[in-house]
């Protein structure tokens, strides 16, 4: 199994969410983020690495885990961010 990777902040309703996001299926154009979520072989976990967790409203971070396992119904948005 193949795995891109997508570095994104992340937020719920209680926190916000850095870290890198891992596509573990190639069916999205282009590797966009939205096809991945959208398609009806998204899974219900989301592995994030390199996380950084925020209170919602926080500047820093509370705890910097190396991998949170997101479930996808608790996500209220995503922002991609750039590599640079």
């Amino acid at each position: 199994m193949s795995s891109d990777t997508v570095k994104a902040l992340i937020y719920t309703d209680k926190f916000k969410i850095e870290g890198s996001i891992h596509l573990v299926f190639k069916d999205s154009y282009r590797g966009r983020l939205s096809d991945h979520l959208n398609s009806d072989r998204a899974p219900t976990f989301l592995p994030v690495t390199d996380a950084k967790v925020y209170k919602f409203d926080g500047k820093e971070p509370i705890f910097e885990p190396a991998c949170i396992i997101l479930n996808t119904k608790q996500i209220e948005a995503i922002i991609e961010l750039s590599e640079t």
